[in-house]
């Protein structure tokens, strides 16, 4: 089936150059802006498919800064570092929504998540076990993480030992696994691969006599991020996920922890050609900012083509063929090989879409010590427009 928090529509919407003049005289590019009543809405959709009895986690992650428009639809909010949680404590995810998840958490991070009320906690060892029974001084609810097969987490039979003996641990109430096998799952088949892991392993527990009541699964549903990407096969795998985790909910207390697809296309990148050069088979165009700032899932110095749009100061004739390129000093800083539109020139802005989920957090933004880019962020009601600063910046604000 078709679902909107896949829609594309947003690529078409009618910005005019001015719109973003206007919005440089108060807010310098390059501009994240984010836009939390479309990450609202997505949740809200994605919630309506996995029925009212399984609970939708949002993974902080993605994008912490949309976390505070989701508060009242996301039953819970995954985080991995101390960073998350005081960026959710500041923005006023309440503590007892928070599940504490991560490959790292020292003790010190532990006591300053109980300290302020967390009470849920995703162990990814039994040394982390140990370590938040020892530290707890209330009872806490505590899953144990099921490894794919990746370095994360633990194996059955470790999980086993674990469930089958839990007096040893009596401040923590262990419930149930988390698993999580991958992201960005464009096709039926690999959701299918990952879940038959986890499908195998409730077998294995269930055979074992090992008593166990929730669930909390990373779908890793994927976004179509690239122009070549068929829509269809990401939809088509959404519809198993789905009525994968509905059956799951038949006999188990399910939580499904997702981030990319409520926050992909609720972020652009807005920036401005500085420069422009011809080579013999192509126009390159380059802007501020770069790959430090913006670099999507599984594309390499720029081979496939995002979805980008051009603002312009008036409307030109004709189609031409661009090399989009930043403004690091590196061979690879490309943001993409072949960016077809209208005569684009010096002065002009390139918008890019679906920039909402990771784009920033696995860009390399320290490289040369450039500028960060602001943030301006809209609520879920699309008001109270509010400038975030990442870090440096050489602008009088």
């Amino acid at each position: 089936m078709k679902y909107n928090f896949y829609k594309h529509n947003l690529h078409n919407d009618k910005i005019i150059f001015q719109d973003i003049k206007k919005i440089e005289e108060t807010f310098p590019v390059p501009l994240y802006i984010y836009n939390g009543r479309d990450a609202w809405e997505n949740a809200a959709e994605i919630q309506r498919c996995l029925g009212s009895s399984v609970r939708l986690c949002y993974a902080v992650k993605a994008n912490y800064f949309l976390a505070e428009s989701l508060i009242d639809i996301a039953a819970g909010f995954e985080i991995c570092s101390r960073g998350e949680l005081e960026y959710c404590l500041e923005t006023h995810v309440p503590a007892g929504k928070i599940s504490y998840s991560g490959v790292w958490k020292s003790e010190e991070d532990v006591r300053r998540a109980l300290k302020v009320g967390v009470r849920r906690f995703v162990t990814d060892s039994s040394r982390q076990l140990a370590m938040l029974q020892k530290l707890a001084d209330t009872k806490v609810k505590v899953l144990l993480r099921l490894s794919s097969g990746n370095q994360f987490g633990m194996n059955v039979h470790e999980i086993e030992k674990i469930l089958s003996d839990r007096s040893q641990y009596p401040s923590l109430e262990i419930s149930g696994i988390h698993y999580y096998a991958g992201t960005q799952r464009q096709f039926r088949y690999q959701l299918e691969r990952d879940f038959r892991l986890l499908a195998d392993a409730l077998d294995y527990f269930e055979n074992k006599g090992v008593p166990m009541k929730e669930l909390q699964i990373g779908g890793g549903l994927g976004f179509p991020l690239f122009e070549t990407d068929k829509i269809e096969e990401y939809e088509n795998a959404a519809d198993y996920l789905f009525g994968f985790i509905r059956s799951l909910s038949e006999q188990y207390q399910v939580t499904y922890e997702c981030g990319r697809v409520i926050a992909a296309n609720a972020g652009r990148y807005v920036t401005k050609v500085f420069e422009k050069k011809q080579r013999e088979d192509r126009e390159i165009l380059f802007v501020q900012g770069g790959s430090h700032h913006i670099r999507y899932y599984g594309n390499v110095v720029g081979q496939r083509a995002p979805f980008i749009g051009g603002i312009t100061k008036e409307k030109r004739q004709g189609e031409s063929e661009y090399m989009v390129c930043g403004s690091l000093c590196s061979s690879s800083d490309i943001l993409s090989m072949k960016f077809k539109h209208r005569p684009i020139e010096i002065g002009d802005y390139l918008l890019f879409y679906n920039a909402g989920a990771y784009n920033l957090q696995e860009a390399s933004n320290l490289f040369l010590g450039m500028e960060m880019p602001g943030i301006l962020r809209y609520n879920k009601n699309n008001n109270q427009p509010k400038m975030l600063d990442l870090g440096w910046s050489y602008h009088e604000r």
